[in-house]
């Protein structure tokens, strides 16, 4: 809601990042309340990423909204990273949208191999 403190924050995350600090971004923005379907990816959760250069990495999570359920096995992948040469050029909602393709694939993939 502020965007001073956005690109502040924008700023120091491209900053750590180019110093080799890891990242994690949940481009939601917000937690999803409907289990393993996702809500819309916020292109400016890859800006610092963007501005940085860096490596992006989409992880998808699968049942691991249910924490506190001692009987579920979540399970956590990494994708295959997209680095700078493969993203550049593209608007960061482009960016956004095609992780969040590349995730929704391999939920739909993997969803149901614990179950």
């Amino acid at each position: 809601s502020n965007l001073r403190a956005s690109i502040k924050v924008i700023k120091e995350a491209a900053s750590r990042l180019r110093q080799g600090v890891s990242i994690v971004i949940f481009p939601e923005g917000t937690r999803a309340k409907n289990g393993n379907q996702m809500i819309e990816f916020k292109g400016g959760s890859f800006k610092a990423g963007i501005d940085a250069k860096a490596p992006i990495v989409p992880v998808a999570l699968i049942d691991c909204y249910k924490p506190f359920d001692k009987d579920v096995k979540g399970q956590i992948h990494y994708l295959e990273p997209l680095y700078y040469d493969d993203y550049h050029g593209m608007s960061s909602q482009e960016i956004a949208d095609l992780v969040q393709a590349r995730i929704k694939a391999c939920i739909d993939e993997h969803e149901h191999d614990y179950k």
